[in-house]
């Protein structure tokens, strides 16, 4: 199961001014359309700089919501990251005039969100046009990322250039079912971490669900030559049924908790808070609600009648690997994941995606072992000596392609380790300038599926 999330944020973070990589342009409007903004103060969200919220209308029937962060350092030269796991038109406080005119699938949510970002950056924003941006997301976020980029740059690569694309950041997101569906073996049957662990299910059930995953790994590559939706939809559910069995057969209360292995289900099929607490009770406060232009919108941080609408489409079990080989092969975009270690749903799947996906580069990507990163005080440390310093998870590639494991973090890993998340974060975003570099690979483990 796959959740979408339903706020659009916009942010600006700390960082250094990088060189132009790749650019994308949008149609000009037919008919000018209409934005509001507001500026706002500290008390409704303490970030430490400038910040506006605002809509812009994208068609007669629907308007984008954004809330935009200005860097608290050097803002006229820092980059721009768009966190776009509020997509698409219809959920958070991005409004749709009727449900059913939500978009159907993810070609419409990209168009939706060309003509947003063509009047943000031309019209609300102008100054921000230049800068260097980078497109991330969290969970289903990996597929609008891999998605809505390839559209940007690919469907109109003659027109006058609007935006300037320097990478593309993925946090603990869905890229491919059937690759996450044979990571379950990998996370319950093997020491997929080298870190000594033992199987968690019995050598039965292990036995069980290895058999499965040729079969699944067939399946898999037909969707992915095909990208069918019938043909998708059977080998996503195949492979969860087959090799998941075991596993998803215990995600029930006191079981599996598919998106943290550290903490139990609490009620399926989330089972841990990522539809509630304090995020949800602050965005429904009806003062919150009319600063931000609102009244009486039940906002929720996950939109299940949006998922069952795609997952009736079909369209959501299409793989967007296509996309990202075209975004390495094809752009000068360097792309990141981000990987909490205890997200089952994704993680060791994802670790198996990335070592097959073909690209110019896959055998050199592959041959490459894991290394410990490190942080300490907000930064990526190599001084290893420090006593400060402290492990953040394992990584591997080159600022074309980068994996990062973070230890001690589910699928929200972001929220779980913020401080370790943010060091490579803002060290990524450097990576145009020559404050930027990778950390040091000498400390190896073997990691190797």
């Amino acid at each position: 199961m796959i959740s979408l999330c339903g706020l659009a944020l916009l942010q600006v973070i700390v960082g250094a001014q990088g060189n132009p990589l790749q650019w994308f342009s949008a149609a000009p409007q037919e008919e000018k359309p209409t934005f509001s903004v507001t500026q706002q103060n500290p008390d409704i969200c303490d970030a430490g700089s400038r910040q506006w919220t605002g809509t812009v209308t994208v068609t007669e029937e629907k308007s984008m919501f954004f809330w935009y962060f200005e860097s608290r350092n050097q803002p006229e030269d820092a980059p721009v990251i768009l966190w776009m796991s509020g997509q698409p038109i219809g959920v958070g406080f991005s409004k749709v005039e009727s449900r059913d005119k939500m978009a159907k699938n993810i070609h419409e949510a990209a168009q939706e969100l060309e003509k947003f970002l063509s009047v943000f950056v031309s019209q609300v924003f102008p100054e921000l046009a230049s800068k260097p941006w980078h497109f991330a997301g969290e969970s289903f976020g990996g597929h609008y990322v891999t998605y809505y980029l390839h559209h940007l740059l690919n469907e109109k690569p003659h027109e006058t250039p609007l935006l300037n694309v320097s990478s593309a950041i993925i946090v603990d997101g869905y890229i491919d079912a059937t690759r996450q569906s044979a990571g379950y073996y990998d996370f319950f049957c093997q020491d997929w971490r080298d870190d000594g662990s033992k199987p968690l299910m019995s050598t039965r059930e292990c036995d069980e669900m290895a058999s499965y995953v040729p079969e699944c790994e067939r399946l898999g590559e037909l969707c992915r030559q095909t990208v069918d939706v019938e043909v998708c939809h059977l080998a996503a559910k195949r492979c969860e049924w087959t090799v998941g069995k075991h596993f998803l057969e215990n995600v029930k209360p006191g079981g599996w908790n598919p998106y943290d292995s550290r903490k139990p289900c609490v009620e399926p099929p989330i089972c841990s808070d990522l539809d509630g607490g304090a995020a949800l009770q602050f965005l429904n406060r009806p003062w919150v609600q009319e600063r931000l232009g609102f009244s009486d919108v039940s906002f929720e941080l996950i939109d299940f009648d949006f998922n069952r609408r795609w997952d009736a489409e079909g369209t959501l079990y299409l793989p967007t690997t296509k996309q990202l080989t075209w975004l390495l092969d094809e752009t000068n975009i360097h792309v990141l994941f981000i990987n909490g270690n205890n997200d089952i749903i994704i993680t060791p799947g994802q670790m198996r995606l990335l070592d097959e996906q073909p690209w110019s580069r896959q055998a050199w990507y592959r041959a490459q072992r894991y290394s410990n990163w490190y942080v300490e005080d907000g930064e990526l440390s190599s001084n290893l000596d420090s006593k400060k310093a402290r492990q953040g998870g394992t990584w591997k590639g080159d600022k074309r392609l980068a994996l990062f494991t973070v230890d001690e973090a589910g699928h929200t890993c972001p929220f779980d380790q913020s401080e370790a998340v943010g060091a490579v974060i803002k060290n990524w975003i450097r990576l145009d300038s020559v404050e930027g570099n990778l950390p040091r690979t000498d400390t190896k483990v073997d990691n190797e599926l």
